[in-house]
C-alpha cells in the first residue's frame, strides 16, 4: 500500500493497493468529463525525470 495515498476530491479517489503483473499498484478511481476510469500506478517505481 502507498506511504501517502493521494485524494484528490472531485477528481480521483484511492482504491486500495492490489498486484498487477507481478507488481504492487495503487488503485484509482478517476472521473474526468463525467466518465469514471480505473487507473493502476506501480509502486515503488521512481519517475523518470525526461519522461513526459
Amino acid at each position: 500500500m502507498a506511504k501517502n495515498p493521494v485524494d484528490l476530491p472531485g477528481m480521483a479517489r484511492y482504491i486500495g493497493s492490489i498486484p498487477k503483473n507481478d507488481q504492487m499498484c495503487d488503485f484509482y478511481e478517476v472521473e474526468i468529463d463525467g466518465n469514471i476510469s480505473y487507473v493502476y500506478v506501480p509502486v515503488g517505481v521512481e519517475a523518470d525525470e525526461e519522461s513526459p
